[in-house]
């Protein structure tokens, strides 16, 4: 049986919405064996990333690393919050 490990991806930099209360899209770089690659998602496509257990997201800050976490509204739309981890890159 093989287990899979969500591959850490650090995000960098964000793109927050029109209307300016929500994150649209994630972007930075990811250490693969030949290097560090530049990726950018929607926050959509991260959110089914981290669901499926394929990447997991952080922000890292004067050597503290924090994990992205999925949040779901009132209204039950899954988001990433501008209060976590994610509003150090913004």
């Amino acid at each position: 049986m093989v287990i899979y490990m969500a591959a850490p991806a650090q995000v960098t930099w964000a793109e927050v919405g029109a209307n300016g209360s929500e994150v649209v899209m994630i972007g930075g770089e990811r250490r693969t064996l030949f290097g560090r690659s530049k990726w950018q998602l929607s926050v959509a496509d991260a959110i089914t990333m981290i669901e499926q257990d394929e990447w997991r997201f952080f922000v890292e800050e004067d050597g503290d690393t924090d994990w992205l976490e999925i949040r779901e509204t009132p209204e039950g739309d899954k988001v990433l919050p501008l209060s976590g981890p994610i509003s150090k890159v913004l």
